[in-house]
């Protein structure tokens, strides 16, 4: 299957921003209240100083791009279900047959990777919040929290072929970044089980809306991602619609005709998203899955975007983005530490952030080309083979 070359991009900016968060939380929590106060300062109204500082913090809220990730991959990997002529028993084989082995290679060979580096003494994380001291320091804190443990060879294999998909536990995580592994690999199962149980039946829509409700009460919020992806896909590619459907359709239609408008009103409702939704009264814990969900739809919707996240950088980024991903965090905590440890001035962690991000830039590469699409080429090797026998 093609990728869509705009939702690829999207992938590509939404890793992009998990860096971003992970290196602000690295060197530069001290200069991002500092940057808030001088913007504060401006001769400027309250409307561009919130506007400018809430476009910030977007840019930098690592948790919604996981978020995003959920529900892309949901939205993807239906696709196929919702192609007419397609043998749908035997893509589901397929799917639930080779999904662990495409997360667990790579998952395997980035906590090698930690291995390593924890192994020959190059982690330096928990030296510099020494160094920095609060907020960095603190006990709770995000830098402070990695590689509380001595390398355990058998321990590293364990936490990457079995914690990481079934029992994942941040304290004994040679890559913290694996938390969302296990609601990825859960998810993507539940995914394949809704539309094996469902199909393409006439009241699906209905059936949906009762599997959200239930997850929304049990408040399990991310597997609601997936099936709000799978949902979108429905809606995209099914060609079992009803009356109903097609209306909704041709609204649709009317509405996104007026392109640039959308573009500035949804830009807006992205920044100002917890305002919105704070007004709107809707808890905290919901806001990732709403600004998730429409963040995909108006992608998916909206010409300017497909444009923007389509052109070559964002698209190569996504080519990349699973595998930045998995290596970035070993990386900050090894090389990006020992960089602002030998230079903790402003101009040193700019420094740090640069070559940081040539090195994840370029290791990812390497990771994407070596690992990564020899892990789909193995897991669609056994996928075939289920399907064959099946």
């Amino acid at each position: 299957m093609h990728k869509i070359k705009y939702l690829e991009g999207l992938r590509g900016i939404a890793a992009l921003i998990v860096i971003f968060c992970h290196l602000n939380a690295t060197c530069f929590l001290i200069q991002q209240q500092h940057l808030y106060l001088e913007i504060n300062k401006l001769a400027v109204s309250g409307i561009v100083k919130s506007f400018i500082i809430n476009s910030i913090d977007k840019l930098l809220d690592g948790e919604l791009a996981v978020w995003i990730f959920w529900l892309l991959s949901s939205y993807v990997i239906s696709i196929l279900f919702f192609k007419k002529g397609e043998n749908y028993d035997k893509i589901l084989i397929g799917y639930f047959s080779k999904r662990y082995f495409r997360l667990a290679i790579p998952v395997l060979f980035s906590v090698l990777l930690a291995y390593f580096l924890l192994k020959f003494g190059l982690i330096n994380s928990h030296k510099l919040a020494l160094t920095l001291g609060s907020p960095y320091s603190d006990s709770n804190s995000w830098l402070n929290s990695f590689y509380t443990f001595e390398p355990n060879f058998i321990k590293a294999i364990k936490s990457a072929l079995y914690d990481s998909f079934f029992r994942y536990k941040s304290v004994s995580s040679y890559n913290d970044v694996l938390w969302t592994i296990q609601n990825e690999f859960l998810g993507s199962l539940f995914t394949f089980s809704i539309f094996g149980i469902i199909r393409h039946n006439s009241r699906r829509y209905l059936l949906y809306f009762i599997i959200i409700i239930i997850l929304l009460k049990l408040k399990i919020l991310w597997l609601c991602a997936f099936v709000i992806g799978h949902v979108l896909c429905d809606f995209d590619f099914s060609t079992n619609s009803n009356s109903i459907i097609n209306k909704l359709k041709k609204f649709e239609v009317g509405v996104h005709n007026f392109k640039l408008l959308i573009l500035i009103l949804s830009l807006l409702i992205i920044v100002y998203s917890r305002v919105i939704l704070s007004f709107m009264l809707v808890p905290a814990i919901y806001h990732n899955l709403v600004l998730s969900s429409f963040i995909i739809y108006i992608t998916l919707r909206n010409e300017y975007y497909k444009k923007i996240f389509a052109s070559k950088i964002p698209f190569w980024l996504g080519d990349i983005s699973f595998s930045s991903y998995l290596i970035h965090l070993p990386i900050l905590c090894s090389l990006t530490s020992f960089l602002v440890l030998h230079n903790n001035t402003l101009q040193g962690k700019i420094f740090a952030t640069l070559t940081t991000l040539i090195v994840i830039i370029f290791f990812s590469f390497l990771f994407a080309k070596y690992i990564d699409k020899r892990s789909i080429y193995y897991a669609n090797g056994v996928g075939n083979y289920f399907k064959k026998y099946s």
